[in-house]
């Protein structure tokens, strides 16, 4: 039977356990964790962006070893034990996801002002190159917009025109999944297959070099 194991990630700076997950490869897992500290905003990867602004990496280490039934059990089990003794851990569940999902989550509504708060006034770190627009620029970019008008408002479309808008669309064409090496690794008929079967995202942007990071996943990715 094959074998997930546990982990934990480790600051380096004060020793302290900040985060339990599972995986079958540790190296290709921390790769995950730092190349996509950009993709989303959870305190798991402000930890990670904070680490890695200061030129520090956060330690990965093996816990238990367990079978691929009963992962979600012991990855829940170690993330209780590990808040039961104190580790400010930045998992945002309590385990047990694939992938990690808030889905269903309800915050109350001091925490949603909390988080607002915390937010406003600071860059989206994704957008923009990470820096803050200026007020002429919010200005400017508000003024360009109004008045706007679809320039395919009213139009029909034949449905061989639409067929052939749906088979030049980007996310059917065919991409290659290239390791950090340069070694091809597979050639998937889609981006949306990619996607999907192994849980990664924003592979389209890297592939049309709409952003600032040429990995995603850790993987390189290229249009075939």
């Amino acid at each position: 039977m094959e074998k997930i194991f546990i982990y934990i990630l480790i600051d380096p700076t004060t020793e302290q356990v900040r985060y339990v997950g599972k995986t079958t490869d540790t190296k290709r897992r921390l790769r995950r964790h730092i190349n996509e500290r950009y993709l989303h905003d959870s305190y798991k990867d402000r930890w990670l962006r904070k680490l890695l602004d200061n030129n520090l990496l956060p330690q990965i280490e093996i816990i238990d070893e367990v079978d691929k039934d009963n992962w979600v059990f012991w990855e829940q089990f170690y993330i209780s034990y590990f808040k039961f003794i104190g580790s400010c851990l930045t998992n945002g569940t309590i385990g047990g996801d694939q992938p990690p999902s808030t889905k269903g989550r309800k915050h109350t509504m001091e925490s949603r002002m909390k988080m607002s708060n915390t937010k406003k006034g600071k860059p989206i770190p994704w957008l923009n190159n990470g820096s803050e627009r200026s007020e002429k620029h919010k200005i400017n970019l508000s003024n360009s917009c109004k008045g706007r008008e679809s320039p395919n408002k009213g139009n029909i479309y034949t449905e061989e025109f639409r067929k052939k808008l749906s088979n030049s669309s980007t996310v059917k064409r065919k991409v290659k999944q290239i390791s950090l090496n340069g070694d091809i690794i597979k050639i998937w008929d889609s981006i949306n297959e990619a996607q999907n079967t192994l849980q990664i995202r924003h592979i389209s942007e890297v592939c049309g070099n709409k952003s600032n990071h040429k990995t995603t996943g850790g993987f390189k990715w290229e249009y075939l």
